[in-house]
């Protein structure tokens, strides 16, 4: 997948905080699981960044709070604990260490929210979206470079995303700084 992503959404010459390769240990140990290979190696060659000014994934080696996935996990899940109790219909999904629960995975500017579904091995864990206004959840089974990828081909069908967004005529990642 993350060929494909790279062909559709170009990385930056220069990624800004991607992390070491012998960093993750030490992240996967403060997050409490292992984590997505395709993730791991798309920070790695993307850094911190937008895709599109729109949607930011969460990066572990992000220098600040905002956008560290080790710091943003804690606030997120507690956050969406406090949403699920109160509509629990509309976010079927646990949230993480619960099994099968979600784990903060990324968000856009709308406030929307993304999360891995933590279920059986992260190299097989799917992508939740999670509207903020609505508090409605839309799952993706795809890995992370997939749904990124698909949304860098027009080929991502969401009734949360913005259609301005999901049928551009072509896709950016902006390093962050």
């Amino acid at each position: 997948m993350l060929k494909r992503l790279r062909k559709l959404l170009p990385p930056p010459a220069h990624p800004v905080e991607p992390g070491r390769p012998d960093g993750w240990a030490a992240v996967e140990r403060r997050l409490g699981t292992a984590l997505p290979g395709d993730f791991k190696a798309f920070t790695q060659r993307y850094g911190s960044g937008t895709v599109d000014d729109f949607l930011y994934l969460f990066n572990p080696f992000a220098a600040g709070q905002d956008g560290n996935l080790v710091v943003e996990k804690d606030r997120v899940l507690a956050a969406y604990r406090q949403t699920r109790a109160r509509f629990p219909d509309r976010l079927p999904l646990p949230p993480f260490p619960e099994p099968g629960g979600v784990l903060p995975l990324g968000r856009t500017d709308n406030g929307d929210e993304l999360y891995w579904v933590t279920d059986g091995h992260p190299d097989r864990w799917p992508v939740a979206l999670v509207e903020s206004r609505a508090a409605l959840q839309e799952l993706h089974a795809m890995p992370v470079t997939g749904f990124l990828a698909a949304l860098a081909a027009n080929q991502l069908t969401s009734h949360i995303l913005p259609a301005d967004v999901l049928g551009r005529p072509s896709h950016q990642f902006t390093p962050l700084g």
